[in-house]
């Protein structure tokens, strides 16, 4: 079994929606890989349908869009299948909650805002009130140049001597735990070890969304950074790859989704903040 209830779904899709062998195989591919994405990432707990919500479906389609770059038709159908999916369960009473609500009837349009020039804030986005550590050091592995997934692995030592401003070293270090480890991950679990997805990360975090003024995933941090150091009108394309560490092909993407598809908004402090 590929994915919970698998047999059930496929005998609804043929008998209820006539569907043939050879879209099943389509169908079943998509809630395969998305059931995959979704085990992969919260590999250390129990793994239960009830508990899939909206976001982690939302978390799931930026990953294609970002990191496989897939196109628009594309991720349209795996979104499709999604929703036949938990339709089926929730219709079936399979599951108790219907977690395409707040995407139902979304196009997936291109048409994003994306927040940039964030980085050099970043020791003062540190002092906002209540704002959760996690926030900040999801942010400041993005804003020091590192990939999503290697975010997700860096240790104390790989960032603190990078980082310039004195309150910021502080603060990283004083929300760090060295209990298990003199050279811990900054994103890592509690008994050690690191996250295999930002799924728990971006769930702690969401609290930081009002604050900040975007929503805090290391994609759209990243895609956020890289738009950023694209806006930078004086740089070269050499000195662009460089920088974002990508070839020809993926700047090329990325600038054209950030002229075609984007709109760009300066990041500004929360008012309360502000010196």
């Amino acid at each position: 079994m590929k994915y919970p209830y698998e047999k059930e779904f496929i005998r609804y899709c043929k008998t209820e929606k006539h569907y043939s062998d050879s879209t099943m195989l389509v169908v079943n591919r998509s809630i395969a890989v998305f059931w995959k994405y979704y085990k992969d990432s919260y590999y250390d707990k129990e793994v239960k349908l009830d508990n899939v919500e909206a976001s982690d479906i939302q978390n799931f389609l930026n990953n294609l869009e970002t990191k496989l770059q897939m196109k628009k038709n594309t991720i349209n159908k795996y979104l499709s299948h999604i929703r036949l999916y938990f339709t089926f369960l929730y219709s079936h009473k399979l599951v108790s909650q219907y977690p395409m609500l707040e995407i139902n009837g979304r196009k997936f349009n291109r048409q994003h805002i994306y927040i940039i020039n964030w980085m050099e804030k970043l020791p003062q986005i540190a002092q906002i009130e209540n704002i959760s550590p996690v926030t900040v050091k999801m942010m400041l592995g993005i804003g020091l140049g590192y990939f999503p997934d290697e975010v997700l692995r860096l240790r104390y030592n790989d960032v603190i001597d990078q980082i310039t401003a004195p309150s910021l070293r502080q603060y990283i270090t004083e929300n760090t735990d060295f209990d298990q480890d003199p050279n811990p991950y900054i994103l890592g679990k509690k008994f050690g070890g690191y996250y295999a997805s930002d799924f728990h990360l971006a769930q702690v975090a969401r609290a930081d969304r009002k604050k900040i003024g975007m929503d805090i995933t290391l994609q759209n941090l990243r895609l956020s950074y890289v738009y950023s150091i694209l806006n930078q009108e004086d740089l070269t394309d050499k000195e662009l790859k460089k920088i974002l560490r990508v070839n020809s092909k993926t700047l090329f993407y990325y600038r054209q989704n950030m002229e075609r598809y984007n709109t760009l908004k300066e990041f500004e402090m929360p008012e309360k903040d502000k010196e």
